[in-house]
């Protein structure tokens, strides 16, 4: 695809291929709007992992996102902004089991929250960083 006219390729080729400029300049930190968005699975779980090859090579990753599950599975930290303030500041866990913050922000639950809600599990933030650390030991 190297030579194709941009024009040809796909939104999420696209997304690839700005990744891949700003790469060359060899920058300390990546701010990346909606990195997964256009993506199907495997482009998603290629691009999250690439990006997390990155984060282990000393680059900073900074995500901003919509998608609850990119931001608990990859993300160690999350600040959660409402009305132009910051509301929250913590683990990702911590903040899709908080319901005062999924409220204000208007978050989606996620799936995760809510079984630990439906199976009446009281700490349902231990639940969540449980099953999350089990689904990427599976992954390895």
């Amino acid at each position: 695809m190297r030579n194709w006219p941009v024009s040809a390729l796909s939104y999420g080729q696209k997304k690839r291929v700005t990744i891949a400029s700003i790469l060359v300049m060899r920058p300390k930190m990546l701010i990346l709007d909606e990195p997964t968005a256009g993506q199907d699975y495997r482009h998603y779980t290629d691009i999250m992992e690439f990006l997390k090859s990155l984060r282990n090579q000393g680059i900073t990753i900074v995500m901003i996102t919509h998608d609850m599950h990119l931001m608990i599975e990859y993300a160690d930290r999350a600040i959660v902004f409402s009305d132009g303030h910051i509301i929250a500041d913590d683990e990702p866990a911590r903040i899709i089991t908080d319901a005062g913050i999924i409220k204000t922000a208007s978050l989606r639950e996620t799936s995760l929250y809510l079984l630990a809600k439906r199976c009446g599990i009281d700490d349902g933030t231990a639940f969540v960083k449980r099953f999350i650390a089990c689904e990427r030991e599976y992954r390895r």
